[in-house]
């Protein structure tokens, strides 16, 4: 699932700023002191005893892999047996470190849960370049293949498995309710009043809540008051046509009230606050709600695990704007899921194995799963999907478009991110205390969220220059003159910015 990678604060060190800033060495030993003796990782050279070990997050994609990946490669491949490893992202994360430290790092594994980015890891050896071992270039999926996403110094190292053209807020409709109030579910509210008064007919026409906002978790409140502040007109978290930050402007004061709104009318689930994105998702499937907005994931999840919900009806709407401005909601490009570990005995069959998932083949089943959209978006249109599925990737094609990302303009500002420390509270932790009733500051908490984000890049800039290693890097890599949100900014814009 797609993992919500903002900014928090505070006076401690991250873990993105851990394995950003330290060298292969000093991880080794935080750490070993951390769980303990062992092998450092230049200890670990692994041999071809038989077996590629593949570690991901994607429990979904369960079948997919193992039936309709590994089971075809396997038979071409008689001496190899693949074995998979499916942990939650946090437990995935939290194993990856331990099995660095102690020489046991499986050949292919995706970054979830490690909360730093690729570049990060690259510095630090974690993975090997592919492009030498397998063609893509030249295939379908060339077109998205980024520099600073998916290529380190020219060398690339992995493959968008899924696209960048998605949000994590559709309304996901439970279409019984939705008809039993009287509404079409087929029908998307154009406006935010609109889709308030469609949430109440439901609450007050059934014996359900009409809306649930997994207050409990964060994380996912940052990430999705930011696509609603998208849908008030905020250009993102970032306006990249200036490089300034945005958490102070109207649209984000205006989001999360707007969510509030649905709590002070009595119309969301009376435990909201008490619940994760997991735990609404199964009250929603339980039919105690009639409207959830999540992630493109939710109708493969529930396939897995509540079926019947599904069988009972599930439609999706577009996200509705604050008014009838159309704005485009933006969201930097597919980023790469998979890499291939440095000490790899296995690195050829590694890197056929994800030249494999980037092929039409792969994603044209991958989008049969029902998970996020394919990196090849036009591969749903013949896949076997369900209608709301078919109908949200419609949704995106017409509202998403893809945002400049500072790396690709200038590899060195990962050090700068990875510099940076979290900022607390958080745009999610406003939200939170503000929803909870434990602030009512919302304006100078967002302001003052701003004035501490600005600050630290500032001084995160400061000290990658100050380190004296030839960085030429400034707050200017922030700023994308030629970026319009109406566009897709594509490799190509790139060099004329």
């Amino acid at each position: 699932m797609t993992q919500n990678t903002h900014d928090g604060a505070g006076a401690g060190i991250s873990r993105r700023r851990l394995l950003g800033t330290a060298g292969p060495l000093s991880v080794a030993g935080l750490l070993a002191a951390c769980t303990g003796g062992g092998q450092s990782t230049e200890e670990s050279a692994q041999t071809r005893d038989g077996t590629l070990q593949w570690w991901d997050q994607f429990r979904p994609l369960t079948e997919l892999f193992e039936n309709e990946m590994f089971a075809p490669f396997m038979q071409e491949h008689s001496d190899l047996a693949i074995e998979r490893r499916q942990l939650d992202a946090a437990d995935l994360g939290e194993a990856l470190q331990v099995a660095r430290r102690s020489g046991q790092m499986p050949d292919v594994h995706s970054s979830a849960g490690l909360g730093t980015t690729p570049a990060a890891l690259i510095s630090q050896g974690w993975f090997q370049p592919i492009g030498d071992l397998v063609d893509v270039d030249s295939q379908p999926i060339g077109e998205s293949i980024y520099e600073g996403v998916h290529r380190f110094g020219g060398e690339l190292y992995s493959v968008p498995m899924f696209s960048g053209r998605l949000h994590d807020a559709t309304p996901w409709i439970n279409t019984q309710l939705a008809e039993q109030a009287g509404i079409d579910p087929e029908v998307s509210p154009a406006t935010w009043e609109d889709f308030r008064s469609a949430v109440k007919q439901i609450d007050d026409a059934t014996d359900a809540s009409g809306i649930v906002l997994p207050q409990k978790d964060a994380q996912f409140l940052n990430g999705f008051v930011t696509w609603i502040a998208q849908t008030a007109g905020a250009p993102g978290a970032i306006d990249w046509t200036t490089g300034e930050y945005q958490f102070a402007t109207p649209p984000f004061l205006d989001a999360i009230e707007y969510l509030k709104s649905f709590q002070d009318d009595g119309i969301m689930h009376p435990s909201s606050p008490s619940m994760g994105p997991r735990d609404a998702r199964a009250r929603w499937a339980a039919g105690e709600v009639g409207i959830y907005m999540w992630g493109s994931w939710i109708i493969g999840g529930l396939t897995v695990d509540e079926p019947e919900s599904v069988e009972r009806g599930i439609a999706a709407w577009s996200i509705p704007r604050q008014d009838s401005t159309r704005h485009k909601l933006t969201r930097g490009p597919g980023a790469g899921q998979f890499w291939v570990n440095a000490d790899s005995a296995y690195a050829q069959e590694a890197a056929e194995l994800l030249a494999l998932m980037s092929g039409e083949e792969f994603q044209a089943k991958l989008a049969g799963a029902m998970d996020q959209p394919p990196a090849l978006l036009d591969s749903v249109e013949d896949a076997d999907v369900h209608p709301a599925y078919a109908r949200m990737v419609e949704h995106f094609t017409e509202d998403v478009r893809i945002a400049p990302v500072p790396e690709s303009g200038n590899p060195a500002t990962w050090k700068v991110v990875a510099e940076m420390t979290d900022i607390h509270p958080n745009v999610g932790e406003i939200a939170q205390a503000y929803l909870s009733g434990a602030s009512d500051s919302l304006q100078a908490d967002l302001t003052a969220y701003y004035d501490a984000m600005n600050v630290e890049r500032e001084r995160a800039v400061e000290a990658i220059v100050a380190e004296g290693e030839g960085e030429d890097v400034g707050v200017e890599d922030w700023v994308f003159a030629n970026w319009d949100r109406e566009s897709d900014y594509t490799a190509d814009d790139y060099g004329s910015r």
